[in-house]
């Protein structure tokens, strides 16, 4: 869990003030040094003439003194004018502030985000392998399985569903509008005709009809059909067909029944031929096809086909909605199975983790191209919002410390310098 803003502010704080106590301590050690080479040279010069010794303790105290005095005026020059005297070339961190941005800017972009450094510590870091780990993970694959139907869920509320609705409804009629009918009816009749499943229909039609046949109630209807067929008015024709209706009935049980029990049957031979017919017609017919085409375009663009088109959105919203409110929904396992098994292909597959990986270096490549002019002036424009006493401040904190070092060598060795040139003096 990330620490929240307000934490962070104070860690920071806190840091600060634990800086420029150690700070603080440094200076006065520093100071410290100086009042020590101040007081020995007092004392020294106080005893000179009592032993040659004391001209050497004056010696080394003196240069300290001198050692001391110009490196605290170095370090401070840094920072602010010495004694608040704006002397030339004082206060250079203060008034080389937008220097200092561009500088500072440039070297990050020139020495740290260059294609070769970032591509040489993605491959150290070996991203693939490491997310390969992560998914494989039971309990991360159901995480990001939850999350993802939790996005889902969040994006289906702020959608326009009438925009997507009608945006679907164009697909769907566009698609539909593409699709070759012909082709598609035609190799399904070879599919059906390869199956024999014209002969297995025309055999049920025969068993339907034969059972209709046999029902006498249905003898009077059968009748009348045939005198509407054939537009039968006159009376006595109608008498006669009526007479004739049983015999007519038999034959056509009769007729039905050796279709039926013949294989090889002569109508069995021509239904399938034309069958077949169609299925060519349909391949290699011009008229047929713009024929079937035309009556394609007019379905799909029927207020009924519309209407269903329209509502197709709606139907995939309504169910998405279900699965994403069930306690265990689909969509969230499909995304935790799809992580786990992508999980197990990173961790098995080298292959898989060196094409990851090039993706990733690659793609980074574009990122540095892209942006890496943008990564000085940030940092420029960055450090542009800090006042001159506030970076110094804040440079100070960072480095004043060591820096105070300086001050502690420069007693030391100015001391010990005065010393050898007493020495080498006194000797000559």
């Amino acid at each position: 869990m990330q620490p929240s803003p307000d934490l962070i502010a104070q860690l920071d704080q806190s840091t600060d003030q634990l800086k420029r106590a150690r700070l603080r301590n440094m200076q006065w050690l520093a100071a410290g040094l100086l009042l020590l080479a101040a007081l020995v040279f007092a004392v020294a010069r106080s005893q000179r003439g009592g032993h040659p010794a004391w001209g050497y303790v004056e010696a080394f105290a003196e240069a300290s003194m001198v050692g001391a005095i110009a490196d605290w005026f170095a370090v401070v020059a840094l920072f602010r004018h010495p004694l608040g005297i704006p002397l030339w070339h004082t206060a250079i961190i203060p008034n080389s502030k937008a220097e200092i941005g561009r500088s500072l800017g440039a070297f990050v972009e020139n020495h740290f985000i260059t294609e070769q450094g970032i591509a040489e510590r993605i491959v150290q870091a070996d991203p693939a392998a490491r997310l390969g780990a992560w998914l494989s993970d039971e309990v991360h694959a159901r995480q990001l399985g939850m999350a993802s139907a939790g996005v889902v869920k969040q994006l289906l509320a702020m959608a326009d569903h009438d925009t997507l609705g009608r945006l679907l409804r164009q697909q769907a009629s566009a698609y539909l509008g593409q699709l070759n009918v012909s082709d598609v009816a035609a190799d399904c009749i070879d599919a059906l005709i390869a199956d024999g499943k014209p002969q297995q229909l025309l055999d049920f039609l025969l068993d339907r009809g034969a059972a209709y046949l046999d029902d006498e109630a249905h003898h009077a209807a059968i009748g009348d059909f045939v005198l509407g067929a054939f537009q039968i008015e006159n009376t006595l024709v109608k008498k006669a067909v009526k007479a004739y209706e049983p015999r007519m009935i038999a034959s056509l049980q009769k007729f039905a029944l050796a279709v039926r029990i013949d294989p090889a049957h002569p109508l069995r031979q021509r239904i399938a031929g034309w069958i077949a017919d169609s299925a060519l017609h349909l391949k290699a017919d011009p008229q047929w096809q713009d024929t079937v085409r035309r009556y394609q375009l007019q379905l799909i663009a029927s207020d009924t086909v519309q209407a269903m088109l329209g509502e197709l959105w709606d139907a995939i919203r309504a169910r998405l909605l279900a699965d994403l409110h069930a306690d265990a929904p689909v969509l969230a396992q499909a995304v935790a199975s799809l992580a786990r098994n992508t999980g197990q292909i990173l961790g098995k597959d080298e292959h898989a983790r060196a094409w990851l990986n090039g993706a990733i270096v690659a793609g980074s490549g574009a990122l540095v191209r892209r942006y890496r002019g943008e990564v000085g002036a940030f940092i420029a424009a960055r450090l542009d919002l800090w006042s001159k006493e506030e970076m110094s401040e804040r440079i100070e904190l960072a480095i004043g410390r060591d820096l105070q070092f300086i001050r502690i060598n420069g007693t030391i060795v100015g001391g010990l310098a005065g010393l050898l040139i007493h020495a080498v003096s006194q000797a000559v």
